[in-house]
């Protein structure tokens, strides 16, 4: 049974999505659980969780050892019925991967490759991968998710503007990819993808009030106010890294100068190391390097970290998150490097705001984010959110 069949009305609509909802933020429920959960009639859980089993979304899972009397099954989202294929596009790389509705990424059916220098070339690589995972499974497919870096037209699903991958410039890849594979697509800004991995997966599970900051190859941030993602008028928020901090500093993918991205991501460090030492790096080359000692940058880390301080305090005064989540590789490199971006954006921010936002670091990723993306799609078409 496709979803589609399982909207009869608004109120079902609801509440197919409040049981989504509850399963994605506790794992596996009872039928009894999920009724104390949701605040809905047991009966009415029944029938949704029946069409959802029916649907593919869901599935039973085994009933509880050691318990007394006969324990109801747990209901769980697809882990073996079904399936959902994940796609990030990036710079230098792009990777494809299977996942189970529950997060769990297949290593075996991952694969990664260079980032083709055309859209069309990119395209044929990505049909070639999905319709390869959709083959070779017995679980059904139920849909496409693809992180993209840049501005994304939700509505027309169009990639407006990407300073760092301008090959899907004005392009349509998630309708492209529909009409090659068949398969259900979505685009879906990268920084907002993380921010839904975070919650579905990671640390922000049950928020509904906080910040994704992605300062990897650019610099983004994805918001949750309210339990809904702020989209802006048509789902373009969150550009942070082009607001301008140095008019005379280094030109910028979007065609101005001293942009944020420039100056406080993993990509700024590796451009600045890449001058000084004359040579081309990667950050995946330069991460374990910095760790063991044998490339030392003092000067450039705090000149990244002083500018991503900033990037912090603008984020917390204008949002006010709870917390506020941190995406990106080179403050791994040691534990004293987030300690000082939160140290100096205290400076620069206002007290209150500051004092009620916890900064942490993210402990989703890219990948998880490209399958987020598909899920909360998923989610999100079974009706709109309920309130309370």
């Amino acid at each position: 049974m496709a979803l589609s069949q399982i909207q009869p009305g608004l109120l079902r609509k609801m509440t197919v999505r409040k049981v989504l909802e509850s399963l994605q933020t506790h794992g596996p429920l009872s039928r009894a659980d999920l009724t104390r959960d949701t605040g809905i009639s047991a009966p009415t859980v029944s029938k949704v969780v029946v069409d959802l089993l029916e649907s593919g979304l869901l599935e039973e899972g085994a009933a509880p050892d050691n318990t007394v009397g006969r324990p109801g099954k747990k209901i769980q989202l697809a882990r073996d019925g079904a399936q959902v294929i994940g796609i990030v596009l990036d710079q230098h790389t792009c990777v494809v991967l299977a996942a189970s509705l529950d997060g769990q990424i297949d290593g075996e059916r991952t694969s990664t490759f260079a980032t083709p220098g055309t859209y069309d070339a990119l395209l044929n690589q990505l049909t070639e991968f999905v319709q390869r995972f959709n083959e070779d499974t017995t679980s059904q497919t139920l849909g496409v998710g693809i992180s993209t870096p840049g501005l994304v037209d939700e509505e027309y699903e169009r990639c407006l503007f990407s300073p760092n991958l301008q090959i899907i410039n004005r392009q349509t890849p998630a309708l492209d990819l529909t009409k090659r594979t068949g398969l259900e697509s979505i685009c879906f800004q990268e920084t907002k993808a993380l921010c839904m991995a975070e919650r579905l997966y990671g640390n922000a599970r049950g928020l509904d009030d906080f910040a994704m900051m992605d300062m990897s190859t650019g610099l983004g941030l994805g918001v949750f106010s309210g339990g809904e993602l702020l989209r802006g008028h048509n789902g373009l928020a969150g550009e942070l890294g082009h607001i301008t901090v140095d008019p005379t500093g280094k030109l910028c993918g979007c065609g101005n100068h001293g942009c944020l991205e420039t100056l406080a991501t993993d990509s700024a460090l590796i451009t600045m190391l890449s001058e000084r030492l004359n040579q081309k790096f990667l950050i995946e080359d330069i991460i374990p390097q910095l760790k063991n000692g044998q490339i030392q940058a003092p000067d450039e880390l705090n000149r990244v970290c002083e500018y991503l301080s900033i990037a912090v305090a603008a984020a917390i005064n204008l949002f006010n998150p709870a917390t506020l989540f941190l995406y990106g590789r080179f403050l791994s490199i040691n534990a004293a490097l987030p300690e000082q971006v939160v140290r100096m954006a205290r400076r620069r921010t206002l007290d209150p705001t500051f004092e009620q936002c916890s900064v942490r670091m993210a402990v989703t990723n890219k990948q998880q984010g490209a399958i987020a993306a598909i899920v909360h799609h998923l989610t999100r078409s079974a009706g709109p959110r309920m309130s309370g």
